[in-house]
C-alpha cells in the first residue's frame, strides 16, 4: 500500500485522497466490501489514523451511505468501520433511499445519485466543521450531492477525505 495523500477539490471545498485508486487497492476494497473481508476494516487508516485524526480532530464526520439493505446483507457499512477507527464524532445523517450501484453506472447515471441522497435528521451544523468521508472518489457525483445536502444544515466548514481517488479513469458515456 503506497499512500499518495493526494490534495483536490470538490466544488470549492479541500479533500484528500490517502491512495490512488490503483489495481491493489481495488481489491483489497473489494475483498472488504464486495467479499464482506470484515477483518479489513482497519488497514486503510490504522497506519495513518493519528495524523488523520489530529488533522480533523474538532471536525464532526459524515460517511456517504449505502443502501441500507447491501450494510444488512454485508453485515456492516464499509465506509463507517473504516472511520470509526479515527475516534472521530459520527453522525449518520445521509440516507440512500434506493439501491443505485455506482460501478455500473454510466457518467450520465451517476449524476443523478442526488435522487438516491437524502438527509434523515437535521443536527444544528452552523458552529460545525463537517469532514464527509468515503471509500472510492470516481465521478464526484456521489460526494458532492452529499455536500449539496450538507450544505443545508450551514456548517462551518466542509471537507472531504477518501480512501481512494481514480485517476482521468474514462467512464462509459
Amino acid at each position: 500500500m503506497e499512500p499518495k495523500f493526494i490534495s483536490f477539490h470538490v466544488d470549492n471545498h479541500k479533500a484528500t485522497s490517502i491512495y490512488d485508486y490503483n489495481p491493489f487497492i481495488r481489491k483489497l476494497i473489494y475483498q472488504y466490501k464486495g467479499c464482506y473481508d470484515y477483518e479489513l476494516h482497519k488497514v486503510f487508516l490504522d497506519r495513518y489514523a493519528r495524523e488523520i485524526k489530529l488533522r480533523f480532530f474538532d471536525y464532526v464526520v459524515i460517511p456517504i451511505p449505502s443502501y441500507k439493505n447491501e450494510d444488512e446483507e454485508r453485515g456492516f457499512n464499509h465506509v463507517v468501520e473504516t472511520f470509526k477507527s479515527l475516534g472521530i464524532n459520527m453522525l449518520n445523517i445521509i440516507e440512500k433511499t434506493e439501491k443505485h450501484k455506482q460501478a455500473v453506472s454510466t457518467v450520465n447515471q451517476r449524476k443523478e445519485v442526488y435522487k438516491y441522497l437524502e438527509l434523515n435528521s437535521h443536527p444544528d451544523l452552523s458552529k460545525k466543521k463537517v469532514l464527509i468521508v468515503d471509500d472510492v472518489y470516481t465521478t464526484g457525483s456521489t460526494m458532492k450531492a452529499a455536500i449539496h445536502l450538507v450544505e443545508k444544515l450551514n456548517p462551518k466548514k466542509i471537507s472531504v477525505l477518501v480512501v481512494a481517488k481514480t485517476r482521468g479513469k474514462q467512464l462509459p458515456k
